[in-house]
């Protein structure tokens, strides 16, 4: 499944893709083979950025994540994102500066409600289903600083 993969992107980090180029043509079977990656991955998830490079100033990326997977709390201090489900269920949740929650929703590919987060905000996505997939959208370029994660979480 991998080879379906890398026929349209580079294998930038470890279960992280990255387009040949902007205007490539993917099928449902791109998103099945990112799914089967998540599995595989210690980590439980497979991106698929649909830009060619961290330094592009827009950020469009499939992430793929398999049950059991929780994100630590973090936010993205410099550019506000969209995240749009697109298969299974998760719960993705805000937080305060001390971890506590502030709000939960169901993100359902079923119903593909999209959730616009403003920079800074403290968030978490935690799988409900066997298998999770979202769209991400975002402004880049990607930097080390691009996330930053809550202590203690």
């Amino acid at each position: 499944m991998k080879s379906n993969l890398l026929s349209l992107a580079n294998e930038t980090l470890h279960g992280v893709f990255h387009a040949h180029n902007w205007g490539q043509n993917f099928s449902l079977d791109i998103l099945n083979s990112l799914i089967e990656e998540a599995r595989i991955n210690s980590n439980r998830k497979a991106r698929l950025c649909l830009h060619p490079t961290p330094a592009d100033s827009l950020h469009v990326t499939y992430l793929a994540f398999s049950r059991p997977y929780s994100d630590r709390i973090h936010n993205h201090p410099h550019t506000p994102k969209v995240v749009i489900p697109i298969y299974g269920q998760a719960k993705f949740s805000t937080f305060d500066f001390e971890g506590k929650v502030l709000n939960s929703q169901i993100l359902d590919g079923a119903s593909p409600v999209a959730v616009s987060l403003p920079t800074g905000v403290w968030h978490a996505l935690e799988v409900i289903s066997s298998d999770f997939i979202k769209l991400e959208a975002g402004t880049g370029p990607f930097l080390k600083d691009s996330t930053v994660f809550l202590q203690n979480s």
